[in-house]
């Protein structure tokens, strides 16, 4: 509503809440997708409206701009290191979203093809998301997941990268609902092998143990048996028990709050 008549609004068109914003959105409209085929997408384009899309080719997944009844292939999803050989789907929807922002900034194209070829979602450029890494053979990925939608982008991700276990730190702010908190931890309880549960040091106004104790049990209800849940309250102990109770063919996520203390932690083992 602030954009002005000039200016450009960039809207997501893959969920119902954030596509009816267009309608309350100002400037021109910029529609985003990881489905070409998406209704929301084809009326927008109809009514010569601008959008970015996934879309599948015999070569893969590529990224492609709609404008004026002319498509522009953009690159390949998998091109993009941020994306790791696209198996992170939501640095997919995000790549899209930066083209989208970058058209409407009116970035040339192979100024915004280099920038998604070059960044990478490694440690030392963005400490704390998605940063997958390697200690003595084990892969581990470091992520400040904080909500459901967040766990549910690391567990197709998980999944993507067939591990043989996973064993996973997880956590979540004291300020989010009892609700999410508890879908929070069945979808941990169902997805992983082994979890650790830590808090924060600033709970938002929950008392200690709290939170561990609500992820606990509603990771039970997930089907974890609770032989596979331990709680280790401070995040840096925490991280170091997940880390100790994996082999070499595991995968470990370990979702921080404080990346650089956490992983600093970790090398000196």
């Amino acid at each position: 509503e602030v954009v002005l008549r000039d200016g450009v609004s960039v809207v997501i068109a893959d969920n119902e809440w954030t596509a009816d914003m267009a309608s309350t959105a100002r400037g021109e409209i910029v529609l985003f997708s990881m489905d070409e085929n998406n209704p929301v997408i084809r009326d927008h384009i109809r009514a010569k409206g601008r959008a970015v899309v996934l879309r599948e080719t015999r070569n893969g997944e590529m990224i492609t701009i709609i404008e004026h009844r002319r498509d522009t292939s953009l690159l390949l999803a998998s091109q993009i290191p941020a994306t790791f050989d696209g198996r992170n789907r939501a640095n997919i929807a995000n790549a899209l979203a930066a083209v989208a922002a970058a058209l409407g900034a009116d970035v040339q194209l192979e100024a915004i093809r280099h920038a998604l070829r070059t960044f990478t979602a490694s440690y030392f450029q963005t400490p704390g998301r998605f940063n997958l890494l390697e200690l003595d053979g084990t892969r581990i990925l470091l992520d400040y997941c904080h909500n459901v939608h967040g766990l549910e982008s690391l567990v197709d991700f998980t999944q993507r990268m067939n591990p043989e276990r996973t064993i996973a730190m997880i956590a979540m702010p004291g300020d989010r609902s009892d609700q999410d908190l508890d879908a929070f931890g069945e979808m941990a309880g169902k997805s992983f092998d082994k979890i650790v549960i830590r808090e924060d040091d600033n709970r938002r106004g929950r008392k200690k143990g709290e939170i561990a104790s609500r992820l606990h049990a509603a990771a039970q209800r997930g089907g974890l048996p609770e032989e596979h849940i331990f709680e280790e309250l401070d995040e840096v102990t925490a991280a170091h028990k997940a880390i100790e109770m994996a082999t070499k063919d595991d995968f470990v996520l370990l979702l921080i709050d404080k990346p650089v203390k956490v992983w600093e932690s970790l090398s000196e083992m």
